[in-house]
C-alpha cells in the first residue's frame, strides 16, 4: 500500500476519460445491450461495466444512457482508489486527473509497471516525462489512432497545467495572490517566462540591494530535506 492517500478521483479525471470512453452496443433511443468481448467471461454493457443496477450482468440486460453513465462514475471511482497503490509522490489535482484517465486508458495492471508510472513517482524532469507521454515523440501511442493521439496529448497537457492546489508535504499558507509554487509546475523556458524571471530579479534588486533576502531564499530552497520532510518509500510486505 502507498504511505500517501490522494483523491485520485475527481471530477475532472472522470470527464477527462469519459471523454475518451465511447459506450458500446448502442441500440437506438439512448439505450444499450449489454455484450461481451471474445475471451470475456463476464457480459458488460456501456463504457466496459460488469454490473448495472447492482446486478451482474447477462445476456438480456438493457439499459439506458443515464444508467451507464451513473455506473461507469462508480465504477471510475473503485479504479481510482487502485493507483494509490502504486503513486508514491504527491500530485495536484491537474496531475491526478491526467494520470488516471492515462491509467484507465492502458488498464491497471500495465500501469503498475509502466515506464511512466516509474518516471514520476522517480521524481523525473519534464523533459523525460514528456518523451514517454507525448504521442509525437513515442510513437507507440500512434497505434491507437487519432483518438489515442488526442487522448495523450491533452493527459500530457493536463498534467504540466498551473493547478491552484499545490501539493506539499508540510502545510503551507501563500501569501500571496499568486502562489510562487507554481513556477515550479509551470516552468517551461519559454521567452516570455524568462522575461517574467528578469523582471523579478529587477524588482529584488531595487527592494532587497544587498542581497540577503535571496541568499537566504536560496538557503533554504537548496537545504536537503529532513525525515519530516520527505517522505518515506512504502514499507514492503516480505
Amino acid at each position: 500500500m502507498s504511505f500517501l492517500r490522494q483523491k485520485f478521483f475527481t471530477e475532472k479525471g472522470f470527464n477527462l476519460v469519459k471523454t475518451y470512453t465511447i459506450p458500446r452496443t448502442s441500440i437506438g433511443l439512448d439505450n444499450y445491450a449489454s455484450y461481451k468481448d471474445y475471451d470475456d467471461s463476464y457480459w458488460r454493457i456501456g463504457y466496459g461495466s460488469k454490473e448495472i443496477n447492482d446486478h451482474l450482468l447477462n445476456s438480456k440486460d438493457r439499459a439506458t444512457k443515464k444508467e451507464i453513465d451513473k455506473q461507469f462514475y462508480i465504477d471510475l471511482q473503485k479504479f481510482a482508489e487502485n493507483l494509490n497503490n502504486y503513486v508514491f509522490v504527491n500530485l495536484n489535482t491537474n496531475k491526478r486527473a491526467a494520470l488516471l484517465s492515462f491509467a484507465h486508458s492502458i488498464g491497471i495492471q500495465s500501469f503498475k509497471t509502466c515506464r511512466l508510472l516509474e518516471l514520476i513517482n522517480n521524481y523525473a524532469s519534464k523533459t523525460k516525462i514528456i518523451k514517454e507521454w507525448s504521442p509525437f515523440i513515442n510513437t507507440i501511442w500512434r497505434s491507437g489512432g487519432e483518438l489515442m493521439i488526442s487522448r495523450r496529448r491533452t493527459e500530457l497537457n493536463m498534467f504540466f497545467a498551473p493547478d491552484k492546489e499545490i501539493p506539499t508535504l508540510h502545510p503551507h499558507k501563500c501569501k500571496a495572490k499568486v502562489c510562487l509554487l507554481n513556477l515550479v509546475e509551470t516552468y517551461n523556458g519559454s521567452a516570455n517566462q524568462i522575461k517574467g524571471i528578469e523582471y523579478l530579479e529587477k524588482k529584488f534588486k531595487q527592494l532587497d540591494p544587498s542581497g540577503e533576502v535571496l541568499r537566504q531564499f536560496f538557503r533554504y530552497w537548496n537545504q536537503k530535506p529532513t525525515g519530516l520532510g520527505f517522505p518515506q518509500p512504502p514499507k514492503v510486505d516480505p
